[in-house]
């Protein structure tokens, strides 16, 4: 083996990129392989739910590692008093325990023996192979976390080896990084309240029961969410006026990177895809009964709505993926390693998701976990990008965490029923804990006092019950906004991870300082602006029944408005407004709007064109009345990332793609359709409105907003469609020709 320099004392550390982390010791936590230890249990949580040893240690079991910390006993000024407890038994071998400085007391990284090396792209495995011999490294995993990536075991009579011989691997020149595969014992980034939460951090006896896959349930009739009305976070952002046009796609899916996830809960069963343990690496994850962070996060974005249980989630008919990178600890807090978070985050992206939820973090950077997460935005939803919403912490500081500081993530905080940032003075009574802030905080949103889901029966933070009424923190915070993303991807999942991230910056409500403030970011996310965001062009429609002419002849008077709320360049092509007999048979009344071209409506600006106060003709007279009509139009979009690009798309069409003749590039067309009804006699009106649409098959069906007033008097006695069609438009420089020919009524511009 090289000759390694050692790290002078007090001067430790590792490489993250090119940067040095500086390491302390951590005197109060004592890191041990007791005799008789394997080194890695057969099964980790075999080892994990046993809970404290009778000496006061945790077991861990990764390298067979127990920890000993410090009794909590303190002196006024908060330093400790004791070092940590000895413990019963011989001891093996000992493990450095470090700190950065700050890292919080309930934090710390312990150096194992195993480096993972990173060597550069084109380098062949046996010149890999041969510069981990010359370290004397025994692989125990190759190109499981990425191609030329190996985990490595170091065989040395130094503990502190392993963090030296890393460091001189990462300078070499075939390598990219090299790091300590560290365990990292971190706090769950959220903040029990009440003796519930308390009770549950104490031992657990056994295992929940672990099916591998829960059968989907069959759909139960539709019936309200008995806490639904307590939900007041769903209400803030504005998520059942979102479910209008979207509950989600059931291709959708979201990635809950946790401790788990309960696959029998009643409320979370039927949206639950198969999951992955990366401390195993296997397929179950079911996490321990005390561990119910993970389920708390998975119901605030996909709990199922309208089953008559519990609660609904801010994407209902989307779906998860349970990812399980680290387990609970009987004295509070998780515990995990570099390698199993970067092979989560891994395994989330090669099984198919499209939002990564990460409601976790803490301590210093680390070269892999980041290298995990530029996989994810590069390669992940083939080449799209996986969007990352990750909690900023929950210290009340400026500084957010790991990994929500890292630009391939999504830094989310927490904000109050107020629309505070949450602080230890905000105004939620909650004085014991506030939300990270910083120049990387992306958004905040509904981070105190969540209704959620908690694991089934004496398992979780609520030992008596099924769900958990105050779950808060920005664990909390961010599976609001990765329930949003979910929603953002069901209206279009062509959007890059850049533009999810753009339509939801955009999308928020802005709080506290006008504009981007690091203490709330773009603002507190708004669900229904970021799903209107998320389509191409938006409309309201008002109708109205008149009665005209001796005859009292029913019509109908139309005001349409479209506009572009929406991350794309819009050019609108054409509106047609149909009117048909009872029968939909025969169509007996046209208005056709036909741009020649349109102008831009560009995005983010709601710019609009307008067609007011038309008068089409209906069925029956005062006495007896109905009308039925349809909507269709065309539009030409671009994509902010593809200026050059325009893409086609008409409510007529098949979903094509062709040449537009006039710019000779791609183009797409989507088939969509809109029919409503209604009918009365006298001044009595019924509206059986039908809404008819036939969704593009990629995007999956859209609900859009439709007002119908009532009918009034009207004095007129005949038609001038001449002069009864007005057209408003918000375009620069529109000139308007309105052509009549028998019933049809052709404006242009």
């Amino acid at each position: 083996m090289p000759t390694v320099k050692k790290e002078s004392q007090g001067k430790k550390f590792y490489y993250a990129g090119d940067e040095k982390i500086m390491l302390l010791e951590a005197p109060d936590i004592k890191a041990v392989r007791l005799k008789g230890a394997p080194e890695q249990p057969t099964r980790v949580s075999a080892v994990t739910a046993r809970g404290m040893r009778e000496d006061g240690g945790e077991e861990i079991g990764f390298c067979g590692i127990t920890v000993y910390r410090t009794p909590p006993a303190t002196t006024p000024t908060g330093a400790a008093t004791a070092a940590a407890r000895a413990p019963l038994g011989e001891v093996e071998e000992t493990f450095p325990v470090f700190r950065t400085a700050d890292m919080g007391p309930e934090s710390a990284l312990i150096l194992t023996p195993r480096i993972i090396v990173q060597f550069k792209a084109g380098l062949s495995e046996a010149e890999c192979k041969k510069v981990m011999g010359e370290f004397k490294l025994e692989i125990v995993s190759q190109h499981e976390l990425a191609q030329n990536n190996f985990v490595c075991q170091l065989r040395s009579d130094s503990p502190d080896d392993a963090l030296s011989v890393a460091n001189e691997l990462h300078q070499k020149e075939q390598v990219e990084y090299a790091q300590p595969d560290f365990v990292r014992l971190m706090p769950k980034i959220t903040i029990g309240t009440g003796a519930a939460m308390a009770a549950t951090r104490a031992t657990g006896a056994a295992l929940a029961p672990s099916p591998e896959r829960v059968a989907e349930a069959v759909p139960a009739p539709l019936a309200p969410d008995p806490f639904l009305g307590n939900q007041w976070g769903l209400a803030k952002i504005k998520a059942p006026e979102a479910w209008a046009i979207t509950r989600g796609n059931p291709a959708i899916k979201v990635a809950v990177i946790d401790e788990g996830v309960d696959m029998a809960h009643e409320d979370l069963a039927a949206n639950l895809l198969t999951g992955y343990d990366s401390v195993d690496n296997d397929n179950n994850q079911q996490p321990n009964l005390r561990d119910g962070h993970g389920t708390a996060c998975a119901g605030i974005i996909a709990a199922i709505a309208d089953n008559g249980r519990g609660v609904a989630g801010v994407a209902p008919n989307c779906k998860i993926i349970p990812v399980r990178i680290a387990y609970g600890l009987p004295g509070g807090g998780w515990w995990t390693s570099d390698s199993i978070i970067a092979r989560g985050v891994r395994t989330a992206v090669d099984r198919g998701a499209d939002v990564l939820s990460n409601s976790w973090g803490g301590g210093p950077a680390s070269s892999v976990i980041q290298s995990a997460f530029n996989y994810a935005r590069t390669s992940g939803r083939g080449g799209k990008g996986c969007f990352a919403p990750c909690a900023s912490g929950n210290d009340d500081r400026l500084g957010v965490i790991y990994p929500a500081k890292y630009p391939q993530c999504f830094a989310v905080g927490a904000s109050n029923e107020f629309d505070q940032r949450k602080s230890r003075t905000s105004a939620d009574g909650e004085s014991w804990w506030g939300s990270n802030y910083g120049p990387e905080l992306q958004v905040v949103a509904p981070g105190v006092h969540i209704y959620t889901t908690d694991m089934m029966g004496s398992g979780g933070y609520n030992t008596s019950g099924n769900y958990i009424p105050n779950f808060n923190g920005t664990s909390s915070a961010t599976p609001h906004v990765a329930g949003v993303g979910a929603l953002v991807l069901s209206v279009d999942p062509n959007l890059t991870v850049q533009e999810v991230e753009e339509i939801i910056r955009r999308s928020c409500d802005d709080l506290a300082t006008a504009g981007r403030d690091n203490e709330t970011g773009f603002g507190r996310i708004n669900a229904l602006r970021a799903v209107r965001a998320a389509s191409r062009v938006w409309y309201d429609v008002a109708v109205t029944v008149e009665f005209l002419g001796r005859g009292q002849e029913c019509f109908m008077r139309v005001n349409l408005r479209l506009y572009n709320s929406g991350i794309n360049r819009v050019r609108l092509n054409n509106v047609v407004l149909r009117s048909y007999t009872p029968d939909w048979a025969t169509e007996i009344d046209r208005l056709e709007f036909t741009p020649n071209p349109g102008g831009i409506l560009e995005p983010f600006t709601d710019h609009d064109v307008r067609i007011n106060n038309i008068l089409l003709r209906a069925n029956g007279n005062r006495s007896a009345w109905s009308y039925r009509w349809g909507l269709s139009y065309s539009y030409t979009f671009w994509r902010p990332s593809l200026p050059a690009t325009p893409l086609e798309a008409t409510t007529n069409g098949g979903l094509r793609r062709g040449q537009l003749k006039e710019f000779n590039e791609l183009a797409t067309t989507e088939n969509v359709s809109f029919r409503f009804e209604g009918q009365g006699q006298g001044r009595r009106q019924q509206l059986n409105t039908m809404f008819e649409h036939r969704p593009n098959p990629t995007t999956g069906a859209l609900m859009l907003p439709v007002t119908f007033a009532s009918p009034v008097e009207s004095a007129e006695t005949g038609i001038s469609f001449t002069e009864g069609g007005e057209l408003v438009t918000t375009l620069p420089e529109a000139g308007i020709v309105i052509e009549k020919t028998g019933d049809t009524v052709r404006i242009k511009i």
